[in-house]
């Protein structure tokens, strides 16, 4: 008997370090996914811009 809790226990402590580590992985992909968010929102901002200006020129055209 003490030999199965014995296992439980090594088992147990296996998964608490495998969920860390998922845990840790999960919200360092969330940072970089923010990261991107912004990267790919700063672009849209640009693009809008350059189009806006575009426009401007086609009408003075």
């Amino acid at each position: 008997m003490p030999l199965i809790m014995v296992g439980q226990n090594i088992q147990a402590k296996h998964a608490e370090l495998r969920a860390q580590h998922d845990f840790e992985t999960d919200t360092k992909a969330e940072k970089e996914i923010e990261t991107i968010l912004l990267h790919l929102e700063n672009q849209q901002q640009l693009i809008l811009q350059i189009l806006k200006k575009m426009e401007a020129f086609e009408k003075k055209k």
